[in-house]
């Protein structure tokens, strides 16, 4: 069995932004696209801006995104499936006694996602320059950096 990769396209609000989403208190939070994808930017793990609690950045994508993921791994199975089945039907049917009908499952479709514009308030980090846009209470609410975890 081999692996295979896919990439899936997360289209930014009109300030560059896209939605992930903390594993711990489930808070919706946006991050520049550019900061994010970085080769400047080498990090594993992001903090939550609300929490401030850490995990690896691969658990920060949202439920849209991840459940966007399955249908895509499914698409792939079902063409191997489609594939594999038609080879055995045209290898079968030239037999004389044996003949196989097969209908191909159809994929699934697939929506691009895109992130709407919100009002949430762009932060800036003192410490590493970076971005972060979350929905912000006066005098209410802490913002962490999803960065490098220093309040900002």
């Amino acid at each position: 069995m081999s692996n295979q990769n896919f990439s899936i396209e997360i289209q930014g609000d009109s300030d560059g932004y896209i939605f992930l989403e903390c594993p711990h208190c489930e808070s919706e939070f946006k991050l520049n696209c550019n900061e994010f994808q970085s080769h400047d930017n080498e990090f594993n793990e992001l903090f939550c801006p609300y929490c401030g609690l850490s995990a690896n950045r691969d658990n920060f994508y949202t439920k849209e995104v991840i459940e966007q993921a399955k249908q895509i791994a499914l698409n792939y199975m079902y063409e191997q499936l489609n594939k594999s089945f038609g080879n055995m039907k045209k290898s079968l049917n030239k037999n004389k006694y044996i003949k196989m009908k097969f209908k191909p499952i159809n994929k699934i479709n697939i929506e691009g996602i895109k992130t709407d514009d919100t009002v949430e308030e762009v932060f800036e980090c003192k410490h590493c320059n970076n971005h972060v846009k979350v929905l912000y209470c006066s005098g209410i609410s802490k913002v962490y950096c999803s960065y490098c975890g220093n309040d900002i």
